[in-house]
């Protein structure tokens, strides 16, 4: 039962609402301010200021209250439980009314709980019995006949417009308030505690005021309950926002491909643009077929910072295929171009180089002076920018992912808030794949960021190719196509054998494997790698890595280490570099190069192991590339 004070001044309770059953001990009364809802705690008020005396009435006791207490005759079995001291109690139908006549008016409030039935004796009569007595009808259920909503097939839950009979037991369903926002009960409760007037509580039946017998024979306990109000979803203030994500944020999409939304309306108030994943390059065009190049060669180097042209002569610029980044050395002349490019308090400084078009940046790590009369010159070296994301010019860190990621995730955020990029296809023919990692499958300690990539890439078998002139790398396999698929392959950059000035070969023999085990070292899997129709017969050393935690980086890895299998013939070509971006440009580490001849059947191909470039005279009057290419035996 349930009493919410209007006032926190003055309650007043009228015990004779049902339901309510007079206790066995008349003088003990226990009042429960909450129902089995929500609870919360009692208001700390202290104990109201209640009469601690009561008077019991001197006068004689009327009939039927002398009846009451008058031994009767020793009850039935049947009555037992009831411990009736006065008589035998009536059959089963008789059971809600006593055998003595009606309690007065003034007595109704004491009645015994076998008199007439209250409330409380409700519970315990038989639902389906008729209802004869007057006294019981009122009593009587209060839902009443059904009306044609109540029909059981009815789609409805519950009743939207009960009869009138049915109003005051209503479930009180609402309906959801999608659009309000969350209550917050608090300042109804702060209210409540912080009222510091006396309270007065008046106790009154259906014959009057009630006192007690004692100042703890009644029991309050006080509280806030909350109005009966239609729920709100907690999270309707939850805003979700689409756009295309940038390059630094590729790394949190999902490893497991593109979600669904869960409202079903793909109807966006703005359309969604394709990832701009960049495509595979286009096979190169052939180079032009001469008796004769003529060509002028150009060689411009300036001060990035100020745009100086600077004197530097017998240019180097290198690469190989296991390297981070591009290497320059030549020879500075003037002590005025020395103070552009020499580091100092700020760091290094960065010089441009372009080539017959080609352009590279280089940050200047080195010198060393040669100072002999009459001229004065330096022998300079440097870097690609690339070589910052390594040590010692990146800090290195210990690192354990704590949560699952993938393989080009966990790269790019390597770089993150760096400035530096990655390129990393990992669909199609001649891509890396990606592959899940688990969690606590990355850890390291004490690498730089390239470095960690780099391992990252290797697991698979894949290469870093650092840019020319930008702060990005190309991630691909070490072998796109493998050497027993050359044949029908498509080069990414043709030779005329024309274009060569000088070329020599060297053979390396080596152990020809046709499978390979790969395996995860603390959790992953193992794959055993085949070439196909070979059978496995020829097993090569067994490779484990910490990273080979998915079927896909085990295959790619174990064909990467088949392919550099077998006897091999390792070539060195020096060749022109043609102007203005002709065919067959600068031909960079990891490229499948074709060498094509007047006879299609002298064509051979190779996978470009390293690049070297070198400016012979001042001016850049003889500049030429040279390649080393390994090539099948």
């Amino acid at each position: 039962m349930t009493y919410a004070p209007e006032q926190p001044t003055a309650v007043e309770l009228h015990l004779f609402q049902s339901p309510y059953g007079v206790p066995l001990n008349p003088l003990t009364l226990h009042l429960e301010f909450l129902d089995g809802g929500t609870y919360y705690p009692p208001l700390p008020w202290a104990l109201p200021g209640l009469v601690t005396s009561y008077r019991a009435p001197l006068a004689t006791g009327t009939e039927a209250q002398q009846a009451r207490a008058a031994p009767q005759r020793n009850a039935l079995t049947a009555d037992d439980r009831r411990a009736g001291r006065w008589g035998n109690a009536g059959h089963a139908p008789s059971q809600p009314a006593l055998t003595h006549r009606d309690a007065n008016h003034r007595d109704s409030d004491h009645l015994a709980p076998w008199d007439r039935a209250g409330v409380a004796q409700t519970d315990t009569r038989a639902r389906w019995w008729p209802i004869t007595e007057a006294a019981d009808r009122a009593n009587g259920h209060p839902w009443g006949r059904a009306t044609e909503s109540d029909r059981p097939d009815y789609l409805s839950d519950w009743n939207p417009k009960p009869a009138q009979a049915d109003a005051a037991p209503s479930t009180g369903w609402f309906t959801v308030n999608l659009y309000g926002s969350p209550y917050d009960d608090s300042a109804a409760r702060a209210a409540l505690r912080n009222i510091d007037t006396g309270t007065s509580i008046s106790l009154a039946g259906p014959s009057g005021p009630f006192t007690p017998a004692a100042w703890d024979a009644v029991h309050f306990r006080f509280g806030y309950q909350p109005p009966k109000r239609p729920i709100v979803p907690n999270d309707q203030t939850t805003r979700l926002t689409a756009r295309q994500a940038t390059r630094r944020d590729s790394w949190h999409r999902i490893p497991w491909g593109e979600g669904d939304t869960i409202w079903r309306n793909w109807n966006l108030p703005y359309p969604v643009e394709e990832n701009d994943e960049p495509e595979p390059p286009e096979p190169a065009e052939p180079p032009e077929k001469r008796t004769v190049y003529l060509i002028m060669n150009t060689l411009e180097i300036t001060d990035v910072d100020t745009g100086t042209p600077l004197d530097i002569q017998n240019v180097t610029i290198s690469l190989d295929i296991d390297s981070l980044s591009w290497q320059f050395s030549g020879n500075l002349y003037g002590a005025g171009s020395l103070a552009l490019v020499q580091p100092d308090a700020n760091g290094m400084k960065d010089i441009s180089v372009t080539i017959n078009g080609h352009s590279w940046v280089f940050a200047i790590e080195r010198y060393s002076s040669d100072e002999r009369f009459p001229t004065k010159k330096w022998q300079i070296g440097g870097t690609s920018r690339t070589q910052y994301m390594a040590a010692p010019f990146a800090p290195t860190r210990t690192y354990t992912n704590t949560l699952a990621t993938t393989a080009s995730q966990a790269a790019t955020q390597e770089l993150d808030l760096t400035g530096f990029s990655l390129t990393w296809l990992t669909s199609g023919d001649g891509t890396l794949p990606d592959w899940p990692i688990p969690v606590g499958a990355l850890s390291y300690r004490d690498k730089a960021p390239a470095q960690v990539v780099a391992d990252i890439v290797k697991a698979a078998g894949g290469v870093m190719i650092p840019a020319m002139a930008t702060d990005s790398w190309t991630i691909q396999p070490r072998y796109r196509v493998p050497p027993w698929q050359w044949a029908s392959a498509t080069p990414d950059a043709e030779v005329y054998i024309g274009m060569i000035r000088t070329r020599s070969a060297q053979y390396e023999p080596a152990p020809e494997f046709n499978a390979c085990y790969v395996s995860g070292i603390n959790q992953g899997v193992a794959v055993d790698v085949q070439r196909q129709g070979s059978g496995g017969t020829a097993p090569m050393p067994d490779i484990y890595h910490d990273l080979i935690t998915d079927p896909q980086p085990a295959i790619s890895r174990g064909r990467q280490e088949l392919a550099a299998t077998g006897n091999k013939v390792v070539e060195t070509l020096s060749l022109i570099i043609p102007e203005n971006g002709a065919a067959p440009g600068i031909i960079t580490p990891g490229q499948l190069v074709k060498i094509s001849h007047d006879d299609p059947a002298d064509d051979y191909l190779g996978l470009t192991l390293s690049t070297r470039i070198t400016v012979a005279a001042a001016g850049g009057a003889a500049i030429y590339q040279s390649i080393t290419i390994e090539r099948a035996a």
